[in-house]
């Protein structure tokens, strides 16, 4: 996965609008989530990650290592909500200490990635288990999965258990009971 993103990276930087693509579709949704630990308005979120996108395209050349490019992509976006709730001239006195605040943003970054790399886990599931597990992830019983797939019941805890098998595998680095919190 490293060697692909480092490629994503060299060629964005060689101006590869494809490449982009492919970094806006993976970090687009989880930026979107990030701003929304600021602000509450979809929309603004929306229109900040595109913001904080487009400013790191403007200035891809920057970048050889995906590590930076998180860091400014997260940084810019915090900061952007940050700029919006300030010109929103919301109470800035709710929000915590300097030492907090950075502990929080670490978390909520730590959290983003998470997602991420969940979610590209889950895309890679053949497409049942892909279904049986996007479903209990959205809260859904077993029965109610059968009835949505148009399958048994027995045939969703089946899919679900090599679903799981499959996901300890790939995500052998991370947290196994994060994922059993995300699928609640």
């Amino acid at each position: 996965m490293n060697i692909h993103i480092k490629n994503i990276i060299a060629d964005i930087k060689r101006g590869n609008k494809q490449a982009f693509k492919k970094l806006f579709d993976d970090y687009y949704p989880t930026l979107c989530v990030f701003s929304s630990h600021y602000i509450d308005d979809k929309e603004v979120c929306k229109d900040i990650v595109q913001d904080a996108l487009l400013a790191y395209w403007e200035r891809k050349e920057d970048f050889d290592d995906i590590l930076k490019v998180k860091s400014f992509l997260y940084t810019v976006t915090r900061n952007k909500c940050l700029n919006h709730l300030k010109h929103e001239q919301l109470d800035i006195s709710d929000f915590p200490e300097q030492e907090e605040f950075d502990s929080g943003f670490e978390a909520a970054i730590i959290e983003q990635e998470t997602f991420l790399i969940v979610r590209k886990a889950v895309e890679e599931l053949p497409t049942q288990m892909r279904n049986v597990i996007v479903y209990s992830m959205k809260g859904l019983k077993n029965h109610e999965i059968a009835d949505k797939l148009q399958i048994s019941e027995g045939t969703v805890h089946t899919l679900k258990k090599f679903a799981y098998r499959k996901l300890r595998e790939s995500l052998k680095g991370i947290n196994y009971a994060l994922l059993l919190l995300l699928c609640k």
